[in-house]
Parts: structure tokens; sequence; C-alpha cells
């Protein structure tokens, strides 16, 4: 096997990014920190767009609250539970 000598390493590169940002954070508050990211220059349009939908959908969810759904419960629609069961009810 021939051992060819990287010419970029991003596993060093996704370290040393993370520890600037580590750093440029470290003693901040929850609210000091959701501030210094909408503040963060995004060059990438798609990226743009991503975090704006992400902030508006944190937003609707403050005014509204969390979804509430009962599949998730594992109850069936109706309130029976044949979904947790595994038996039918009829």
């Amino acid at each position: 096997m021939i051992k060819t000598e990287k010419k970029f390493d991003a596993v060093a590169m996704m370290r040393s990014i993370r520890d600037r940002i580590s750093a440029e954070i470290d003693g901040m508050t929850l609210e000091e920190e959701l501030a210094w990211l909408a503040a963060q220059e995004l060059k990438d349009p798609f990226l743009k767009r991503l975090r704006d939908r992400a902030a508006q959908s944190g937003k609707d969810r403050l005014l509204t609250g969390p979804p509430h759904t009962t599949a998730a419960c594992g109850s069936a629609p109706g309130g029976s539970s044949e979904r947790s069961t595994g038996k039918s009810q009829a």
C-alpha cells in the first residue's frame, strides 16, 4: 500500500475552529451565546436561510408551545391502546 501525504487535514481544521470558538464564547451566558451566534456573518446563502428558518421556528415554538401529539405517546387516535398492546380492542 502506497502512503500519500495529506494536503488537507479536516480533523485538525475542525479542532482548530472548535477551540477558537470555545475560547471566544467562554464565560458567556446562554443569551449572550445566542446573540453572538445570530451576529455571525454567514457567507453561504443556504446556511443563512437555514439559520433564519430555525430562528423563526424557535420564535413560533415560544409563542405556541411545543407540539403535542398522542401518537408519540404510544396511544392510537381515539384513546385506544391497540398500539401499545398489539391487540385489537374490537
